[in-house]
């Protein structure tokens, strides 16, 4: 077996230096196409598109990752790790470095659906299967968890370096090039790195698998279609709080960089803890599902305070605390929602296959999502608090999907594990 050979072959020192760089590579390697999270007024000025517009490049984007979700888990059962991800991520940088240009409508979608290449195809699928090799079924929920929480503290050291430099050198839409370059430039760093640290880990017999049985027998697995349903609410959930930092802009008048620092703590700082946290408290208690339903449940109490809380400029320390705990929750289901995946002992052969058909779906929305929720702010830009409270309402109703979802996945997961006993 692949996993049970490369386990075998790597000391517990060798492994985790491994899973620290798969963590720097998923932490950075998005914050180039989702850099709009961050700094959504300092890139819309620089581009000079409008909110649909700006938009639409995610759209593009979420075309493209649709499209190769599948292929990339395919190429991740049969092709080295370590190349893929290397490539992965000296491609997204390179790409950085021409986004910093400034290009126009054309260029900026070719670019945003060449990171659809270079992020998803040849990386997401290849991210997930190694993380999972390097354990057992009982170490999925902490492996993934680490993966999690160390793609946070990647993003917390980048973001908080940039935002303080974007500070010192002014907050323009020229200045934020030199933001988007540094990002680049991490990102080809580390791409050198994982090619020179990580193992050349494909499968010796690549005409053993047939493709199209793997995607059969994956399909026949009920846990994959909940995990759809619940991983695409999630997920969705998690890229419309995006639209927390121009809310704090637009609705509470703060600067690009005090919403950046806000955004900071809801995306980056509370990251490795939400990923800390999830981990240890599935472990202790048995069952990453009733974790995950547990901050669901929270979750949509704080939102629902989002939608009743009255425009208030005294209250924007508040709402600011509100964002931060939504997004800690929110990493808290993300560092949780693949581990399911590996608990219910998928052959590791198949574990590309299952990411892959499983993320096609369930990350679909980035076709649609951030042009949908654009098109509502252009369309209340008279009385743009209630754009906002929308895309929150929008966002309780996901959440109260995935958690009807997480109820039948439950019983799955328990058919499976006394099914195991027996």
């Amino acid at each position: 077996m692949e996993g049970n050979t490369m386990e075998k072959a790597l000391s517990s020192k060798r492994k985790w230096i491994i899973l620290a760089i798969l963590a720097m590579a998923g932490g950075i390697i998005y914050e180039l196409p989702y850099i709009q999270y961050t700094y959504y007024k300092p890139l819309q000025e620089m581009l000079g598109f409008d909110n649909a517009t700006l938009g639409s490049l995610m759209t593009m984007y979420g075309w493209l990752a649709m499209a190769t979700y599948l292929p990339g888990g395919w190429m991740a059962d049969r092709f080295s790790h370590r190349k893929l991800i290397a490539f992965s991520l000296v491609g997204t940088g390179l790409g950085g470095f021409y986004l910093a240009t400034a290009p126009g409508l054309m260029g900026a979608r070719v670019l945003f659906a060449f990171w659809g290449v270079t992020s998803i195809l040849t990386f997401w699928s290849t991210l997930l299967k190694a993380t999972s090799l390097l354990g057992d079924e009982k170490e999925q929920g902490r492996l993934f968890s680490f993966l999690e929480g160390g793609r946070g503290v990647v993003t917390s050291i980048a973001a908080l370096s940039c935002l303080a430099i974007f500070n010192a050198i002014g907050q323009t839409g020229s200045n934020f090039r030199y933001i988007i370059c540094i990002y680049a430039a991490i990102c080809v760093l580390v791409g050198v790195a994982a090619f020179f640290f990580m193992e050349d880990n494909k499968p010796t017999d690549k005409k053993s698998i047939n493709v199209l049985k793997d995607m059969w027998d994956v399909a026949k697995m009920p846990i994959t279609w909940l995990l759809v349903v619940v991983i695409f609410c999630i997920y969705t959930t998690y890229s419309s709080s995006s639209y927390m930092t121009p809310y704090m802009n637009d609705v509470f008048g703060l600067s690009a960089v005090a919403a950046g620092v806000v955004a900071t703590f809801r995306s980056h700082i509370f990251r490795p803890i939400a990923g800390l946290v999830g981990g240890t408290v599935s472990k202790k208690i048995g069952s990453s599902i009733v974790v995950m339903l547990g901050a669901i449940v929270i979750a949509i109490v704080a939102l629902l305070v989002l939608v009743i809380t009255p425009v208030n400029a005294a209250l924007v320390v508040v709402i600011a605390a509100i964002t931060i705990l939504v997004g800690f929750l929110l990493f808290v289901l993300r560092g949780l929602y693949f581990a399911p995946v590996g608990e219910v002992g998928t052959p590791k052969p198949l574990l590309g296959a299952a990411v892959g058909l499983i993320s096609t779906v369930a990350f679909a929305s980035d076709i649609f999502n951030f042009q949908l929720l654009g098109g509502i702010l252009d369309k209340n830009k008279d009385t743009i608090a209630n754009g906002y409270k929308q895309i929150f309402i929008y966002m309780i109703g996901l959440l109260v999907v995935s958690f009807v979802g997480l109820l039948f996945l439950r019983r799955t997961v328990n058919k499976h594990k006394a099914d195991k006993a027996a």
